[in-house]
């Protein structure tokens, strides 16, 4: 996915992006067409201490010292059933 530098401009009372050529031709837009485009997705930062201080803490306590069988145990947790259809 190519990434298109875009120049946010007032025009009376709304607002416009200023786009590249380069764009309006990669994405075969023509004068006047209306085109929706997603909302910017803020990018989510893990806490890779705090993710490794709770593995820690979870070892420690030993947590899931009693599950013999994890698959078993995670078909429990989902209430797993046959899909429609299926056997």
């Amino acid at each position: 996915m190519s990434t298109y530098p875009a120049t946010v401009i007032k025009t009376g009372n709304s607002y416009a992006l200023r786009l590249p050529k380069r764009y309006i031709e990669d994405a075969n837009l023509h004068l006047g067409q209306k085109v929706t485009i997603p909302l910017p997705i803020p990018k989510i930062t893990q806490n890779r201490q705090r993710v490794q201080s709770i593995f820690r803490q979870l070892q420690e306590l030993n947590a899931y010292r009693d599950l013999t069988d994890p698959a078993a145990w995670q078909r429990e947790l989902r209430q797993d059933r046959p899909l429609p259809g299926r056997e």
